[in-house]
């Protein structure tokens, strides 16, 4: 009975679970874990070394000699100068429009007083565009066209006092001015032509002399060259064109924008340029601003006229050019801008010491006072001053 009941314990003690196995297994693992992260970091530990602290190394350049200029480029094109159309007009009796003689070949400087042409027997002076050209003028008619006209003769050197009447000494310094380019001058008593000089027709008076405005051409600006004139015994057409004048020469106009226009003003010297071919010439005009052409692909702002002088060579009307501003300058003590450093409003370099020339201590840099004669692309122009030469090192900052 006994040995049953022992039996029976054991059996039941092998069904009891061994729980408290796996709380140990945890303990060991974490041991172990710990005990090799502790192994590495000091192995590490005792192999690394504190990095040492970035050493502060000033950045220096060389003053060097070179040209510092500030340049604008811009793109333009060759103008053809402006041209203005001098035509004969028809007078009473004349059934055709004929060049009888010419006094002017192209290429002739035309200016006012001068003879142009003959058209039909009569000629065609050259007066002063203030003189306003819209009626003819006989004995005893006043007005301001009459005034300007006197004003053109007296300065001519006639006898004319400037009256604003058309009277006998009007009349006979403008007989004389037709004299002396070779014809009689019309008269209110013969309205139909004269003829040229030498013909047989009565000599008028003076008081018949009158003012014909169809025997005047005028030319802006009051001077001119020409370009094409018609030859003697061309007959013209309705238009009555004679001749061409070219009144400005031709020109290099270039679009700056607003920032650009500020470097440019009247006068100064720029440098154009046609593909090789290189022009020294100056601004003739600036303009005010201009609103860009979206369909003309030009920008806002202003337009830079630059003369081209009469006979330049490589300077084709509608030719594209660059136009330079700024002239090439003499070369100079340069550094970079910014090396140069300022204390109350005085610019000053800090120039390092070198093996010939160690004036401070532990060769500390020391502080040399410049004058900055100009600046342009990251680089300063400085004055010949004792103590800076070419190849010396300066401080940035």
């Amino acid at each position: 009975m006994q040995d049953s009941e022992s039996l029976q314990i054991a059996r039941a003690m092998r069904r009891i679970p061994r729980w408290w196995l796996i709380p140990v297994v945890v303990l060991v693992v974490l041991a172990g874990l710990g005990a090799a992260y502790w192994a590495g970091t000091s192995t590490t530990a005792g192999t690394e070394s504190t990095p040492p602290l970035a050493a502060v190394v000033p950045v220096s350049a060389t003053v060097e000699r070179r040209a510092v200029v500030k340049q604008v480029v811009l793109s333009g094109k060759v103008v053809a100068g402006a041209e203005s159309v001098l035509q004969a007009s028809h007078a009473e009796g004349v059934d055709r429009l004929v060049v009888t003689a010419v006094a002017k070949e192209a290429g002739s400087h035309v200016a006012p007083g001068d003879l142009l042409a003959v058209v039909s027997g009569r000629p065609l002076l050259i007066l002063p565009a203030g003189v306003p050209l819209y009626r003819d003028i006989t004995q005893g008619e006043a007005g301001p066209d009459v005034e300007s006209l006197q004003t053109v003769l007296t300065s001519w050197g006639y006898a004319c006092p400037v009256t604003g009447s058309f009277d006998l000494p009007t009349q006979q310094a403008l007989g004389f001015w037709y004299k002396a380019a070779g014809f009689k001058a019309p008269t209110a008593s013969d309205p139909i032509s004269q003829g040229e000089a030498g013909s047989a027709a009565p000599k008028p008076s003076s008081s018949d002399i009158m003012f014909r405005w169809r025997e005047f051409v005028q030319v802006p600006g009051d001077t001119g060259k020409v370009a094409s004139i018609a030859g003697s015994g061309a007959i013209l057409a309705d238009d009555g064109v004679v001749a061409r004048i070219r009144v400005a020469d031709d020109a290099i106009v270039a679009r700056a924008d607003v920032v650009q226009a500020e470097q440019f003003a009247v006068g100064m010297r720029v440098t154009v340029r046609a593909g090789s071919t290189a022009l020294d010439t100056t601004v003739a005009k600036v303009s005010s601003f201009l609103e860009g052409e979206h369909s003309e692909n030009t920008i806002p702002g202003k337009d830079i006229t630059v003369a081209l002088p009469p006979g330049a060579q490589g300077f084709a009307a509608g030719q594209s050019v660059t136009v330079t501003a700024g002239s090439a300058a003499t070369e100079s003590l340069a550094v970079p801008l910014i090396a140069i450093r300022q204390e109350g409003g005085r610019p000053y370099l800090l120039v390092q010491a070198n093996d010939q020339k160690n004036d401070q201590a532990n060769g500390q840099p020391r502080r040399l006072e410049v004058k900055i004669t100009a600046q342009a692309d990251g680089w300063a122009a400085i004055a010949d001053v004792d103590g800076l030469l070419v190849g010396d090192e300066v401080t940035l900052q």
